[in-house]
């Protein structure tokens, strides 16, 4: 004899829709958990600010004047001597003309090596009375062998023997005629002064 079957309840019913509605919701917050957890991460990710340009002047922003002579040489030996200076008309050595500039040309009349030079120099806007003064040491790559020569340019071409100047110096900025006065220290030798002026005018550049 076969049992018939006994009807569902309204109960047991609930029971199965509850379950259904249950697993079925954490299904859907476990893909939900995963969507809020990337969503986070790409509204927390920044993007590394870009480097700041470099500055390729040559370090012309650390030529400050200086209030006294560092140069502190009391050597007698007359073994340096300063060839020339210039301080516009300036040329390459095929003879172009190139920007003006505090150009020292330097020979060593000793029979040793000179080294430890050491650059100090002077303009004077009389003009406008104004003076200001420059200190520079050398590398101490820097060397004159005996007999030999060397020329010392201030510039700011970053080109061998040329070594970095004040952009903003009387120099580049007055228009008056300046007096400039150069002195230059070498270990064991004697220090070398001469004097120039320059033209009114300004620092000038090549035509």
């Amino acid at each position: 004899m076969t049992t018939p079957a006994r009807p569902t309840s309204r109960r047991s019913i609930r029971r199965r829709l509850a379950g259904v509605a249950l697993v079925g919701g954490i299904a859907l917050a476990a893909c939900g958990g995963g969507s809020s957890s990337n969503s986070s991460a790409d509204s927390t990710s920044t993007t590394a600010p870009a480097a700041a340009p470099s500055d390729s002047s040559g370090g012309t922003s650390e030529v400050l004047p200086v209030t006294s002579n560092p140069i502190t040489n009391t050597a007698t030996a007359a073994d340096l001597k300063i060839d020339s200076v210039l301080v516009e008309n300036n040329v390459d050595a095929a003879g172009k003309a190139v920007d003006d500039h505090l150009e020292v040309a330097l020979t060593n009349t000793g029979s040793t090596e000179l080294a430890g030079f050491e650059v100090y120099y002077t303009f004077t806007d009389p003009t406008a009375s104004l003076t200001e003064s420059y200190y520079t040491k050398l590398p101490d790559t820097f060397t004159i062998a005996a007999g030999e020569s060397r020329v010392v340019h201030f510039d700011n071409t970053g080109a061998t023997d040329h070594f970095p100047a004040n952009k903003f110096s009387l120099y580049s900025t007055s228009v008056n005629e300046l007096d400039v006065e150069v002195q230059v220290s070498a270990q064991g030798a004697k220090v070398q002064t001469a004097t120039v002026k320059k033209d009114a005018g300004g620092a000038e550049t090549p035509d």
